[in-house]
């Protein structure tokens, strides 16, 4: 047994010693300003590198191979402590915030879901807005790197259709793993320091410039405003849509290599698609509010922004588009269940798996036609194998029922079903707000019941690990291995 966790705690040690190294930018600044939350930094600051450094002496060892069911611990320990550790600086920090509180923002930070129970973040301590970003942008590396190297190792929804050389966790390929790392590593740090001075550009301190940068590329939307993106003007809001974008593009194809080209993008089948759903409906929305009076232009911003909002599961809200009328708010809790591009930092289904539903439904369809036809799947010019459509299918199943379980669970808290229903929704595909009054683009979690926040921090942690990760380790078969 202690063979099997060793690599889990390892990594999980190296997870939380990262945490602690990233809670000192942040009592540095609470330092810097004399506030009231220094001892509450410095404690969990302690306890975070404590943790990992015991774990670490504990259970370092040299790893020369990395089988499935470490890997699925690996995944699931690393998040779920990552998580419980970023808690503590919001619970010793910030004055009458529950253990509960502390521990939905924490998880939703660290799953880049970007739903909140914090109001006032105007007028809050800024060491306590630069922790929340700081999460989100640690959480989009982290999602990155799982998607990438260990979602296609463990055959997880179909995602086997984009694994690598680096997805192989044998001993022969682990400098190729360690090279890919870093390279993901530098390719978004390099991306978030663009996105920092974009939005300087576009008119914000180098604070708020930060802060949304980090919650930009990581696709978390945290802001440091209760109006979100929408206190600030236009420009900011086209960076804003530019850098969501690209976190929900694959990284992988944004990797500088020696022949890489823009073309690359294009060519990739998800990618096309994520640019015609966001183009499509932005186009319809600009159109109704256009209808409604509005100036083209401005019509054009307001849709794209809040679309790409959405569909890239940032959540960071331009504005309240639930006023924008009943259709709206319908295309948009369809568009909630959307997501970005395998490899990418955005949460959701991911349009590859909706993909790969079309081309069995027309296989359907033309075996309606023609019984005896013989029909051939390819996916960005490579085949597709029986294997990789039944995990799509599966996967899909899985959301399905997960989201029922847990819309049953919030209405039995007493939520209504449109709050239940939108609410589980959001967690499950880390989007951030939901629909209705309480939990829409113009409110927050802070009303639920501690049960529902419970099962919220849940389902966000199931939608991040792609369900599978987790729901393997209550099965009998993986312990008994």
């Amino acid at each position: 047994m202690l063979t099997l966790f060793r690599p889990a705690l390892f990594v999980s040690s190296v997870a939380l010693m990262v945490l602690a190294v990233l809670m000192l930018p942040c009592l540095l600044l609470a330092l810097a300003r004399e506030s009231v939350t220094v001892g509450g930094w410095l404690l969990a600051h302690i306890l975070t590198l404590l943790s990992g450094g015991l774990l670490w002496s504990s259970c370092r060892a040299p790893v020369a191979f990395v089988a499935p069911r470490q890997m699925f611990l690996i995944t699931a320990l690393s998040w779920l402590l990552a998580s419980f550790y970023a808690a503590l600086p919001l619970w010793l920090a910030v004055a009458d915030m529950t253990w509960v509180d502390a521990l939905f923002e924490a998880v939703s930070g660290i799953t880049t879901t970007g739903s909140t129970v914090l109001t006032g973040l105007d007028a809050m301590s800024p060491d306590i807005l630069l922790w929340r970003s700081l999460c989100q942008w640690l959480g989009g590396l982290g999602i990155i790197g799982m998607a990438i190297l260990v979602l296609p190792f463990l055959r997880v929804g179909g995602m086997r259709l984009f694994r690598t050389e680096s997805s192989d966790w044998s001993e022969k390929r682990l400098p190729r793993t360690a090279n890919m790392l870093s390279r993901l590593i530098a390719l978004y740090v390099g991306l978030s320091g663009l996105c920092i001075a974009a939005y300087i550009l576009a008119g914000m301190s180098v604070f708020d410039a930060v802060n949304h940068a980090f919650a930009t590329i990581s696709t978390g939307g945290y802001s440091t405003s209760d109006a979100s993106i929408g206190k600030f003007g236009p420009a900011a809001h086209w960076v804003c849509i530019l850098f969501m974008v690209i976190g929900a593009m694959p990284f992988l194809l944004m990797l500088p290599a020696r022949h890489w080209s823009p073309r690359l993008l294009w060519r990739d089948q998800q990618v096309r698609g994520l640019w015609w759903l966001l183009g499509l409906t932005s186009l319809l929305l600009a159109a109704l509010l256009v209808g409604e009076g509005r100036e083209p232009w401005e019509a054009l911003t307001a849709a794209l922004l809040n679309v790409t909002s959405v569909v890239t599961t940032t959540g960071f809200a331009g504005e309240d588009y639930e006023r924008w009328g009943p259709f709206a708010v319908g295309a948009f809790a369809l568009l909630t269940l959307a997501g970005g591009c395998s490899g990418s930092t955005s949460g959701g289904v991911k349009i590859f798996r909706y993909q790969l539903l079309l081309m069995l439904a027309r296989e359907q369809v033309t075996r309606a036609v023609h019984p005896r036809a013989v029909v051939s799947y390819g996916y960005n010019g490579r085949p597709v194998s029986a294997e990789v459509l039944v995990s799509a299918v599966v996967f899909l199943l899985i959301v399905v029922a997960s989201w029922s379980v847990l819309t049953l669970v919030l209405a039995a808290t007493g939520l209504d079903l449109v709050t239940a229903t939108s609410g589980a929704a959001t967690a499950l595909m880390n989007v951030g707000p939901g629909l209705g009054e309480r939990i829409g683009p113009a409110g927050n979690f802070a009303g639920l019941s501690d049960t529902a926040k419970y099962a919220l921090c849940l389902g966000m942690l199931l939608g991040r690990l792609e369900y599978l990760t987790i729901l393997v380790l209550f099965t009998r078969r993986f312990w008994r291995g």
